[in-house]
């Protein structure tokens, strides 16, 4: 009888997302899965033994968990996860056991900014005009030489969730004192773009692109989160052919084969600019956030977490798919107010007009803490053949869902808005993450 392969995945909690991921894993040949986490859910029927540890980011507990199933269960064939701050963490483990998989040095490759830059540049891929900084004189410097609108942020951060956009001298001041760069915390100081922003999903088979998807986002990352009011949007338009998208499309395959990441699912973010000129900010190696992952579930009538676990442990795509549809998601929040959401409303008036268009809702919980990041309380999904109708179900379900929070008035101050930014690690996780109901 062939031995199995003992896959471990690690994640924070088994939920959401993550439980998906898991469960493709489980589908995939001759396979026995583990789990190590920090928030243990029942997951019984998925796993042959969790580990639970303090805290996954640790590489030293992930290290101490994995030689203990080691020791109980036999030899371990791969360690894997998609969560986006702990790559580094199982890369670090996955060296020092001796396992195949993604390395530390492609990891950083790819999560450090300077690196990324660095990466992306000699393969003639598009990229802001950067700095990194290790002190303030640096950050002012560039800043007094570019001018305003500069945007700073942590050489691994992720995301918006981590970058502050600045618009003068004060709030410089303020990033600075937050952020408090040094030889030890250097930071990244760049130009602020201004154009359509994009992302581009790939999955790679030997360093080699075998797919890819482009996602629309409306309106930009750092616009949702300085605009309370604003409910962010991604949309995945049908045809993907346009003039307009391929020279994202030609420079984001140069850039995943420049990262080189053997067997994955990347994710990139980009902007278009007025000129044409598009510039890369941003790359993971997992199946992307903000609902981008299900949407291609959506527009492919595909199992996206299937073809994660395909890609990342049999070497394999299973493709060409076709996209058959134009998908959209919304993310719902009451826009200003805080404390807790007090009520839900317009659920019924956008089922009614959009029927069998409404493809995954997750409406805010009612008692729930308002969420601190840009998607927001709760979403909605709608798919159809037109891109064009799925953009006005978009807009159809911003002016109709509307949420309520227990205080009317924010009184968080900038200072405490940027001050929540330098946990992005714990922000990580939506509001949503836990409860999906689909339609």
């Amino acid at each position: 009888m062939t031995t199995p392969r003992r896959i471990v995945f690690v994640a924070r909690s088994f939920a959401g997302e993550s439980i998906r991921s898991a469960r493709a894993i489980t589908q995939l040949n001759n396979v026995e899965l583990f789990g190590i986490c920090d928030q243990h859910l029942a997951t019984d029927d998925l796993f042959r033994e969790v580990v639970c540890v303090t805290d996954t980011h640790d590489s030293a507990q992930l290290i101490e968990a994995a030689k203990q199933l080691q020791q109980k269960h036999g030899s371990l064939n791969r360690i894997v996860t998609t969560y986006e701050t702990l790559l580094e963490p199982v890369a670090k483990t996955t060296e020092s056991l001796g396992l195949e998989g993604m390395s530390v040095a492609t990891v950083q490759r790819a999560l450090n900014k300077s690196n990324l830059i660095a990466t992306f540049r000699e393969a003639g891929v598009g990229t802001a005009q950067s700095l990194v900084c290790t002190d303030e004189t640096q950050a002012r410097r560039f800043a007094q030489e570019l001018g305003y609108h500069v945007v700073l942020k942590p050489l691994n951060g992720s995301g918006g969730l981590a970058t502050w956009s600045i618009r003068d001298d004060a709030e410089l001041n303020l990033a600075l004192e937050l952020t408090d760069p040094s030889p030890a915390r250097p930071l990244l100081i760049e130009e602020c773009l201004h154009g359509k922003e994009l992302s581009i999903d790939t999955i790679t088979i030997s360093n080699e692109p075998r797919f890819y998807s482009i996602c629309c986002y409306t309106p930009t990352i750092l616009q949702a989160i300085q605009n309370p009011a604003i409910q962010w949007a991604c949309v995945m338009p049908r045809d993907i052919g346009d003039e307009y998208y391929q020279p994202l499309i030609a420079q984001g395959l140069d850039a995943v084969r420049a990262l080189s990441v053997g067997n994955a699912m990347t994710h990139m973010e980009a902007f278009v600019l007025a000129d044409g000129r598009v510039c890369f900010t941003d790359a993971t190696l997992r199946p992307a956030g903000a609902r981008i992952a299900p949407m291609l579930a959506y527009a492919y009538d595909i199992d996206p977490y299937f073809a994660w676990a395909r890609a990342t442990l049999d070497g394999c795509f299973d493709g060409p798919w076709k996209r058959k549809f134009a998908v959209g998601t919304i993310f719902v929040h009451g826009g200003a107010g805080s404390g807790t959401v007090e009520s839900v409303n317009g659920l019924e008036i956008v089922e009614r007009e959009l029927g069998d268009a409404l493809v995954d809702v997750c409406l805010p919980r009612v008692g729930a803490t308002k969420a601190s990041t840009y998607t927001g309380d709760g979403y909605v999904t709608v798919r159809h053949p037109q891109t064009i109708e799925v953009e006005e179900a978009l807009e159809f379900i911003a002016r109709t869902i509307r949420v309520k929070y227990s205080n009317s008035e924010t009184s968080a101050t900038l200072r405490d808005e940027w001050s929540k930014r330098l946990q992005y690690d714990r922000l990580y996780k939506p509001a949503w993450e836990i409860e999906s109901h689909i339609m």
